[in-house]
């Protein structure tokens, strides 16, 4: 591979102070359309809006077999997300009214309680870790509120969700991830079979609910019905607890946004939009399913691709100042979610969150800092620890 650029850049293990990989990714988007990049197996990168919108809409090109882009082969399968039209519809068509706009409002005063009580646990004490003392435990308590099991359990899935993060596709750690995710599946193996045995509301319940479900006109099996469960699960913990703990990270670093929050959560919304763009989660990678020149990048079938969003968000050529954050940033069309049928399912629900979080955090605890001498450090997109305090 020598008629374009050729770099080894470990995006997923880069480890620095909070920003590194963002400002790295902004520097080879400035240096390159797209590049090779000789980790692992080995996969290309797109850096440009453009070219990463376009490529997401071109299923017939770019597969989701893998979506992950050190990872080609998965020993997992994550439904609806590792299928391509027309297939992917099917299976996401009974998800998506459980997911709808409508339906996250009734979800609302949950999040809110557990937001309020996870909040008063510590707040007295004037400190805390925020990403397990807050971020690890929102996001655990929403997701046994929607699925209808016992707050109690909230635990097991954060436990499984930090041994999966950052280990998929990532060698020498896969085996723990895999696991991790056999543990989830085992989890709900008896969960449903109890909703068998005892079937509840399936207009409320919502494993009742997917025990009844069809998908091209007959029942999810059973395995798709595990696989399903596993991506809603982790799905809705990991991302969710890291973009919360970017915005938060932000406001515990800039006052005059702090106190913009604070005073006016009218502006929340925008806020959570504006940081979903600036501090993007998740980017994710296809796979080729044919030779083909995309815009003078060579691919051959069988490649992986990294569709960096975390790049693409932040794109001069779209985003005015993309480095900067602007609360009430307009228009934002960020991509921080996909920008094809395969746009996260959860979108709504996250949005949800991250805003209830910011409103009632700032509630109770408008001014708070980086704990004095804590050294905050990344790994990838993923903060390792967030100490603040109010005292």
């Amino acid at each position: 591979m020598t008629d374009f650029p050729v770099l080894a850049v470990d995006l997923n293990g880069m480890a620095g102070p909070p920003g590194t990989l963002y400002r790295t990714l902004d520097q080879l988007r400035a240096d390159h359309r797209f590049f090779w990049n000789d980790v692992a197996q080995g996969h290309w990168v797109l850096t440009r809006f453009a070219d990463i919108r376009e490529a997401f809409q071109t299923p017939e090109v770019f597969s989701n077999h893998s979506i992950v882009a050190t990872d080609p082969d998965p020993a997992y399968r994550f439904l609806p997300s590792l299928t391509d039209p027309p297939v992917h519809m099917k299976f996401r068509a009974p998800l998506a009214r459980w997911f709808s706009p409508h339906s996250v409002e009734r979800y609302k005063p949950g999040m809110r309680e557990s937001c309020r009580l996870i909040i008063e646990s510590f707040v007295e004490e004037g400190e805390v870790e925020f990403l397990a003392g807050f971020a690890d435990l929102l996001p655990a308590q929403t997701l046994t509120r929607i699925i209808d099991l016992p707050i109690s359990d909230a635990p097991f899935f954060v436990d499984c969700a930090n041994r999966i993060r950052g280990q998929v596709g990532a060698r020498g750690a896969v085996s723990d991830a895999v696991q991790a995710m056999k543990d989830i599946k085992g989890y709900f193996v008896e969960v449903l079979s109890d909703r068998r045995a005892g079937p509840k509301d399936p207009t409320t319940d919502f494993l009742s609910y997917m025990l009844e479900a069809q998908v091209d006109g007959r029942p999810f099996e059973e395995e798709e019905l595990l696989d399903t469960l596993m991506t809603l699960a982790f799905g809705s913990l990991d991302t969710t607890k890291t973009a919360m703990s970017w915005s938060t990270w932000h406001l515990a670093h800039h006052p005059d946004d702090r106190g913009r929050i604070a005073r006016d959560p009218t502006l929340i919304p925008s806020a959570v939009e504006e940081f979903l763009r600036a501090y993007p989660v998740v980017s994710m990678a296809r796979k080729v399913t044919r030779d083909v020149d995309f815009h003078g990048c060579p691919m051959k079938r069988g490649d992986m691709v990294l569709l960096s969003i975390q790049a693409a968000t932040r794109d001069p050529e779209v985003f005015d100042e993309p480095d900067h954050v602007r609360l009430d940033r307009t228009p934002n069309r960020h991509i921080a979610f996909g920008a094809s049928e395969h746009r996260c399912l959860g979108s709504h629900l996250a949005r949800a969150e991250l805003q209830i979080a910011m409103e009632e955090w700032h509630r109770r605890i408008p001014d708070y800092r980086i704990a004095e001498g804590a050294e905050i450090r990344a790994r990838g997109p993923h903060l390792e620890a967030l100490p603040l305090t109010w005292r």
